[in-house]
């Protein structure tokens, strides 16, 4: 032991993680997608440049205030004041960008280019609305690759089933001592 130095307890520690890693996209599969809360999985396509340069500039305006904390009650009412002004401007931004891109979509909505904007839009908000909308593949029990959605889920169905029951892979009996 007294031999290990830090470099190789480092070198130890990465490979180890690497490993594991590798065992668990082997044994779990690799989900494909984004989750729910970044933010390329947003409705965007109304978004402008002056919609952008408004939050960005909030968000510049909120970093400045929180960061005078430390500073005067002078200093921190103006930094307030700024990010208030700020965030009015940006609401008011973003609702008439809103206003705007529906009344468009409204305009065009009895044109086949509207009706595909319509379809593209609903498609998205379905595929975000389901509860296992990011597995795109699993592996079955011999380790093939499952890819059909109706698979998908009878292999989960199997799987949860026989934990509960007692007959599959969460089946593991702890002898007695």
């Amino acid at each position: 032991m007294d031999t290990v130095t830090q470099v190789d307890a480092d070198q130890m520690w990465n490979s180890m993680a690497s490993t594991i890693r590798d065992v668990a996209k082997e044994t779990l599969g690799v989900a494909v997608g984004t989750s729910r809360g970044h933010k390329s999985g947003r409705e965007s396509w109304w978004i402008s440049d002056e919609v952008q340069t408004k939050v960005v500039l909030k968000q510049l305006r909120f970093r400045e205030l929180i960061t005078c904390r430390d500073r005067t009650s002078d200093e921190r009412t103006r930094a307030e004041e700024r990010y208030k002004e700020a965030n009015r401007e940006a609401k008011k931004v973003v609702a008439r960008a809103k206003d705007k891109a529906y009344e468009d979509l409204y305009r065009k909505v009895d044109s086949k280019e509207g009706a595909n904007d319509i379809f593209r839009i609903a498609k998205a908000r379905d595929r975000r609305r389901r509860d296992v909308d990011n597995i795109k593949f699993i592996k079955d029990e011999v380790g093939q690759t499952i890819v059909k959605e109706e698979e998908i889920r009878k292999r989960w169905e199997w799987y949860f089933s026989s934990l509960f029951v007692g007959e599959g892979p969460g089946n593991r009996t702890i002898p007695e001592q």
